[in-house]
Protein backbone atom coordinates (compact mmCIF):
# COMPACT_ATOMS: atom_id res chain seq x y z
CA UNK A 1 0.00 0.00 0.00
CA UNK A 2 1.51 3.01 -0.75
CA UNK A 3 2.45 5.76 1.83
CA UNK A 4 0.75 9.37 0.64
CA UNK A 5 1.66 10.61 4.22
CA UNK A 6 3.87 12.90 5.56
CA UNK A 7 5.98 9.85 6.83
CA UNK A 8 6.29 8.72 3.47
CA UNK A 9 7.50 12.02 2.24
CA UNK A 10 10.06 11.91 5.63
CA UNK A 11 11.47 8.60 4.54
CA UNK A 12 11.71 9.90 1.06
CA UNK A 13 13.49 13.15 1.87
CA UNK A 14 16.18 11.15 4.36
CA UNK A 15 17.21 8.75 1.50
CA UNK A 16 18.30 11.48 -0.92
CA UNK A 17 20.31 12.79 1.60
CA UNK A 18 21.30 9.28 2.99
CA UNK A 19 20.03 10.75 6.39
CA UNK A 20 20.52 7.99 9.51
CA UNK A 21 17.78 7.65 11.40
CA UNK A 22 20.33 8.04 14.73
CA UNK A 23 20.90 11.76 13.89
CA UNK A 24 19.99 15.09 15.93
CA UNK A 25 20.36 17.19 13.09
CA UNK A 26 16.88 17.17 11.64
CA UNK A 27 13.52 15.76 13.84
CA UNK A 28 11.42 14.33 11.68
CA UNK A 29 9.08 17.24 12.52
CA UNK A 30 11.73 19.68 11.21
CA UNK A 31 11.49 17.79 8.13
CA UNK A 32 7.53 18.64 8.08
CA UNK A 33 7.63 21.81 8.53
CA UNK A 34 10.41 22.09 5.94
CA UNK A 35 7.72 20.42 3.52
CA UNK A 36 5.33 22.94 4.61
CA UNK A 37 7.47 25.82 3.75
CA UNK A 38 8.55 24.50 0.46
CA UNK A 39 4.66 23.69 -0.16
CA UNK A 40 3.75 27.34 0.04
CA UNK A 41 7.31 29.00 -1.54
CA UNK A 42 7.30 26.69 -4.51
CA UNK A 43 4.70 23.95 -5.15
CA UNK A 44 1.37 26.23 -5.08
CA UNK A 45 3.40 29.20 -7.38
CA UNK A 46 4.48 26.06 -9.43
CA UNK A 47 0.70 24.83 -9.77
CA UNK A 48 -0.63 28.11 -10.46
CA UNK A 49 1.23 29.08 -13.17
CA UNK A 50 0.20 26.50 -14.78
CA UNK A 51 -3.76 27.79 -15.13
CA UNK A 52 -4.92 24.30 -15.42
CA UNK A 53 -7.55 24.44 -12.74
CA UNK A 54 -5.76 22.58 -10.01
CA UNK A 55 -7.64 22.91 -6.85
CA UNK A 56 -10.62 25.11 -8.26
CA UNK A 57 -13.82 24.65 -5.64
CA UNK A 58 -16.58 26.71 -6.19
CA UNK A 59 -18.20 28.28 -2.67
CA UNK A 60 -22.15 30.16 -2.72
CA UNK A 61 -22.97 32.94 -0.67
CA UNK A 62 -26.55 34.27 -0.61
CA UNK A 63 -26.56 37.67 -1.24
CA UNK A 64 -28.39 40.24 1.37
CA UNK A 65 -30.44 42.95 1.08
CA UNK A 66 -28.47 46.43 1.11
CA UNK A 67 -25.03 44.86 1.15
CA UNK A 68 -22.54 45.48 -1.11
CA UNK A 69 -19.31 43.44 0.22
CA UNK A 70 -18.61 40.38 0.22
CA UNK A 71 -15.73 38.70 1.78
CA UNK A 72 -13.08 36.22 -0.42
CA UNK A 73 -12.81 32.98 0.87
CA UNK A 74 -9.71 33.29 2.91
CA UNK A 75 -8.72 29.73 1.44
CA UNK A 76 -7.89 30.86 -1.62
CA UNK A 77 -4.34 31.44 -2.66
CA UNK A 78 -3.40 34.86 -2.66
CA UNK A 79 -6.85 35.52 -1.47
CA UNK A 80 -7.57 35.72 -5.25
CA UNK A 81 -10.63 34.30 -7.58
CA UNK A 82 -10.91 32.47 -10.53
CA UNK A 83 -14.38 33.21 -11.41
CA UNK A 84 -16.93 35.20 -10.02
CA UNK A 85 -20.77 34.42 -11.32
CA UNK A 86 -24.75 35.28 -10.31
CA UNK A 87 -26.73 32.13 -9.56
CA UNK A 88 -30.35 32.51 -9.69
CA UNK A 89 -32.59 30.04 -7.90
CA UNK A 90 -32.87 27.23 -10.96
CA UNK A 91 -28.65 27.57 -10.94
CA UNK A 92 -28.60 29.45 -14.08
CA UNK A 93 -25.15 31.31 -13.98
CA UNK A 94 -24.32 35.08 -15.42
CA UNK A 95 -20.61 35.77 -15.22
CA UNK A 96 -19.81 38.92 -13.41
CA UNK A 97 -16.84 41.53 -14.95
CA UNK A 98 -13.70 42.67 -12.40
CA UNK A 99 -14.71 46.73 -12.93
CA UNK A 100 -11.53 49.12 -12.03
CA UNK A 101 -12.92 51.76 -9.59
CA UNK A 102 -12.64 54.13 -12.01
CA UNK A 103 -15.30 52.62 -14.05
CA UNK A 104 -17.83 52.62 -10.90
CA UNK A 105 -18.27 56.55 -11.04
CA UNK A 106 -19.96 58.30 -13.19
CA UNK A 107 -18.19 61.36 -15.46
CA UNK A 108 -20.17 64.44 -15.43
CA UNK A 109 -22.37 65.13 -18.75
CA UNK A 110 -23.59 67.93 -20.04
CA UNK A 111 -25.95 66.25 -21.95
CA UNK A 112 -26.83 63.90 -19.42
CA UNK A 113 -25.39 64.68 -16.02
CA UNK A 114 -27.69 62.57 -13.80
CA UNK A 115 -27.13 59.24 -16.15
CA UNK A 116 -26.32 56.09 -14.56
CA UNK A 117 -23.57 53.53 -15.51
CA UNK A 118 -25.25 50.36 -17.53
CA UNK A 119 -22.05 48.38 -16.26
CA UNK A 120 -22.76 44.99 -14.30
CA UNK A 121 -19.92 43.46 -12.19
CA UNK A 122 -17.73 44.43 -8.98
CA UNK A 123 -14.44 45.31 -7.59
CA UNK A 124 -11.79 44.72 -5.32
CA UNK A 125 -11.29 45.93 -2.23
CA UNK A 126 -8.41 44.68 -0.19
CA UNK A 127 -10.16 41.07 1.38
CA UNK A 128 -13.65 41.50 -0.32
CA UNK A 129 -15.50 42.15 -3.06
CA UNK A 130 -17.98 45.43 -4.20
CA UNK A 131 -21.00 44.82 -5.82
CA UNK A 132 -21.97 47.39 -8.64
CA UNK A 133 -24.34 48.86 -8.94
CA UNK A 134 -26.26 49.30 -6.05
CA UNK A 135 -29.60 47.95 -7.53
CA UNK A 136 -28.04 44.16 -7.41
CA UNK A 137 -28.77 43.98 -3.70
CA UNK A 138 -31.77 45.77 -3.02
CA UNK A 139 -34.57 42.86 -3.21
CA UNK A 140 -31.55 40.14 -3.98
CA UNK A 141 -33.24 36.46 -4.54
CA UNK A 142 -29.43 35.24 -6.06
CA UNK A 143 -26.42 34.50 -4.81
CA UNK A 144 -22.69 34.95 -5.82
CA UNK A 145 -20.63 31.86 -6.48
CA UNK A 146 -17.04 32.00 -5.94
CA UNK A 147 -14.73 30.14 -7.74
CA UNK A 148 -11.23 30.09 -6.69
CA UNK A 149 -8.16 28.08 -6.08
CA UNK A 150 -8.26 26.58 -2.44
CA UNK A 151 -4.55 26.31 -1.54
CA UNK A 152 -3.20 23.14 -0.17
CA UNK A 153 -3.58 22.71 4.03
CA UNK A 154 -0.02 22.93 5.93
CA UNK A 155 1.13 19.83 6.47
CA UNK A 156 1.14 17.99 9.84
CA UNK A 157 2.52 14.94 11.19
CA UNK A 158 -0.06 11.86 11.02
CA UNK A 159 -0.20 11.99 14.91
CA UNK A 160 -1.60 14.93 14.72
CA UNK A 161 -4.58 13.60 13.10
CA UNK A 162 -7.05 10.68 12.74
CA UNK A 163 -7.34 7.90 9.70
CA UNK A 164 -10.95 6.88 9.81
CA UNK A 165 -11.71 3.21 10.27
CA UNK A 166 -15.46 3.00 9.96
CA UNK A 167 -18.19 5.61 9.74
CA UNK A 168 -22.22 5.30 11.52
CA UNK A 169 -24.30 7.76 10.52
CA UNK A 170 -22.12 11.11 11.81
CA UNK A 171 -20.22 8.81 13.83
CA UNK A 172 -16.34 7.49 12.84
CA UNK A 173 -14.22 5.42 14.37
CA UNK A 174 -10.62 6.69 13.42
CA UNK A 175 -7.17 4.97 14.42
CA UNK A 176 -6.14 7.64 17.01
CA UNK A 177 -7.67 10.65 18.62
CA UNK A 178 -4.80 12.99 19.37
CA UNK A 179 -4.31 14.23 22.92
CA UNK A 180 -4.09 18.17 21.90
CA UNK A 181 -8.14 18.50 20.37
CA UNK A 182 -11.37 19.54 21.84
CA UNK A 183 -14.93 19.79 20.83
CA UNK A 184 -14.36 23.51 20.57
CA UNK A 185 -11.56 22.71 17.76
CA UNK A 186 -12.76 22.95 13.96
CA UNK A 187 -11.81 19.99 11.32
CA UNK A 188 -11.33 19.71 7.88
CA UNK A 189 -11.92 15.76 5.86
CA UNK A 190 -9.05 14.84 3.74
CA UNK A 191 -9.50 12.25 1.17
CA UNK A 192 -7.00 9.69 1.99
CA UNK A 193 -6.30 9.19 -1.69
CA UNK A 194 -5.22 10.90 -4.92
CA UNK A 195 -5.98 13.56 -5.58
CA UNK A 196 -6.28 14.35 -1.64
CA UNK A 197 -9.26 17.12 -2.06
CA UNK A 198 -10.72 18.22 1.05
CA UNK A 199 -13.78 16.72 1.12
CA UNK A 200 -15.38 19.06 3.96
CA UNK A 201 -13.75 22.16 5.61
CA UNK A 202 -14.57 23.42 8.85
CA UNK A 203 -16.27 20.76 10.12
CA UNK A 204 -17.88 21.18 13.70
CA UNK A 205 -17.50 18.18 16.14
CA UNK A 206 -19.84 17.39 18.89
CA UNK A 207 -17.99 14.79 20.68
CA UNK A 208 -14.76 13.15 21.17
CA UNK A 209 -14.58 9.68 22.70
CA UNK A 210 -10.58 8.91 23.63
CA UNK A 211 -11.52 5.61 24.85
CA UNK A 212 -13.49 4.59 21.87
CA UNK A 213 -11.59 6.50 19.37
CA UNK A 214 -14.93 8.08 18.07
CA UNK A 215 -15.57 11.61 17.45
CA UNK A 216 -19.35 12.55 16.27
CA UNK A 217 -19.69 15.40 13.59
CA UNK A 218 -22.63 18.25 13.72
CA UNK A 219 -22.82 17.02 10.09
CA UNK A 220 -20.55 14.49 8.61
CA UNK A 221 -20.13 14.58 4.50
CA UNK A 222 -21.68 11.69 2.51
CA UNK A 223 -18.59 11.50 0.53
CA UNK A 224 -17.01 10.39 3.60
CA UNK A 225 -15.12 7.04 3.80
CA UNK A 226 -12.49 5.04 5.22
CA UNK A 227 -9.37 5.83 4.87
CA UNK A 228 -9.84 9.23 4.76
CA UNK A 229 -8.10 12.02 7.17
CA UNK A 230 -9.52 14.15 9.88
CA UNK A 231 -7.08 16.97 11.10
CA UNK A 232 -7.44 20.59 12.52
CA UNK A 233 -8.84 22.88 10.28
CA UNK A 234 -6.14 24.58 7.79
CA UNK A 235 -4.08 20.92 8.60
CA UNK A 236 -3.47 17.34 6.58
CA UNK A 237 -1.16 14.82 7.12
CA UNK A 238 -0.97 14.39 3.09
CA UNK A 239 0.11 17.12 0.64
CA UNK A 240 -2.83 18.16 -1.63
CA UNK A 241 -0.83 18.21 -4.34
CA UNK A 242 -0.79 15.67 -7.46
CA UNK A 243 1.15 13.01 -6.46
CA UNK A 244 3.24 13.02 -9.30
CA UNK A 245 5.06 16.17 -7.16
CA UNK A 246 6.20 14.10 -4.32
CA UNK A 247 8.51 13.68 -5.56
CA UNK A 248 9.64 17.38 -6.54
CA UNK A 249 8.68 18.52 -3.14
CA UNK A 250 11.03 15.76 -1.31
CA UNK A 251 13.83 16.67 -3.84
CA UNK A 252 12.77 20.48 -2.61
CA UNK A 253 13.08 19.64 1.05
CA UNK A 254 16.43 17.16 0.77
CA UNK A 255 18.10 20.51 -0.61
CA UNK A 256 17.27 22.60 2.45
CA UNK A 257 18.65 19.96 4.43
CA UNK A 258 21.44 19.60 2.52
CA UNK A 259 22.20 23.55 3.03
CA UNK A 260 21.72 23.26 6.71
CA UNK A 261 24.70 20.44 6.65
CA UNK A 262 26.89 22.41 4.56
CA UNK A 263 27.39 19.70 2.04
CA UNK A 264 27.95 21.63 -0.96
CA UNK A 265 28.82 18.69 -4.05
CA UNK A 266 25.71 16.73 -3.44
CA UNK A 267 24.04 20.12 -2.82
CA UNK A 268 24.87 21.27 -6.43
CA UNK A 269 23.88 17.70 -7.59
CA UNK A 270 20.67 17.74 -5.96
CA UNK A 271 19.82 21.58 -7.17
CA UNK A 272 20.86 20.02 -10.93
CA UNK A 273 17.98 17.21 -9.98
CA UNK A 274 15.53 19.41 -9.01
CA UNK A 275 15.81 22.11 -12.06
CA UNK A 276 15.21 18.89 -14.33
CA UNK A 277 12.21 17.33 -12.31
CA UNK A 278 10.42 20.99 -12.14
CA UNK A 279 10.89 20.96 -16.62
CA UNK A 280 9.31 17.55 -16.65
CA UNK A 281 6.84 18.56 -14.07
CA UNK A 282 5.76 21.37 -16.29
CA UNK A 283 5.48 19.36 -19.67
CA UNK A 284 3.52 16.61 -17.38
CA UNK A 285 0.76 18.94 -16.00
CA UNK A 286 -0.23 20.79 -18.97
CA UNK A 287 -2.05 20.91 -20.88
CA UNK A 288 -4.56 18.14 -18.67
CA UNK A 289 -6.70 17.24 -21.04
CA UNK A 290 -4.74 16.56 -24.24
CA UNK A 291 -7.65 15.59 -26.42
CA UNK A 292 -9.25 19.19 -26.94
CA UNK A 293 -8.11 22.45 -27.77
CA UNK A 294 -9.33 24.97 -25.86
CA UNK A 295 -11.94 27.59 -27.25
CA UNK A 296 -11.02 31.05 -27.16
CA UNK A 297 -13.93 33.33 -26.24
CA UNK A 298 -14.06 37.04 -27.18
CA UNK A 299 -15.73 38.59 -23.55
CA UNK A 300 -16.80 42.23 -24.41
CA UNK A 301 -16.69 41.67 -28.22
CA UNK A 302 -18.97 43.37 -30.49
CA UNK A 303 -20.98 40.11 -30.76
CA UNK A 304 -20.57 39.03 -27.11
CA UNK A 305 -24.18 39.18 -25.42
CA UNK A 306 -25.58 42.49 -24.53
CA UNK A 307 -22.63 44.49 -25.86
CA UNK A 308 -24.32 44.65 -29.51
CA UNK A 309 -26.98 46.15 -27.80
CA UNK A 310 -25.47 48.30 -25.29
CA UNK A 311 -26.01 46.33 -22.21
CA UNK A 312 -22.29 46.72 -20.23
CA UNK A 313 -21.16 43.28 -19.07
CA UNK A 314 -23.87 41.57 -21.44
CA UNK A 315 -26.14 40.90 -18.11
CA UNK A 316 -29.02 40.87 -20.33
CA UNK A 317 -32.25 40.47 -18.43
CA UNK A 318 -30.64 40.37 -15.14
Amino acid sequence: MIDYTTNGLVASIKRRITLPDAQNLYAPDDLIAFMGDELSSTIVPLVHSTQQEYWVVRMDIPLVANQLNYTIPIRGVANGLRLLTLVDPNGNEVMLSMLRPENTANTYNWLSPYSTSTLYGFTMEDDHIVMFPKQFVVNPDRSLRFRFERQPSQLCATTDAAQIVSIAGDVVTVDNVPSAWAVTDLVDLIKGGPAFVSKGDDLVITNLNVGTSEITFAALPATAAKDDWIALAGTSPIPQIPYQMFPYLAQCVAIKALEGMADLEPYNVAVKQREQMKEDLLKLMQPRDMGNVQTVVNRGGLFDAGQFWGWGGGMGGW
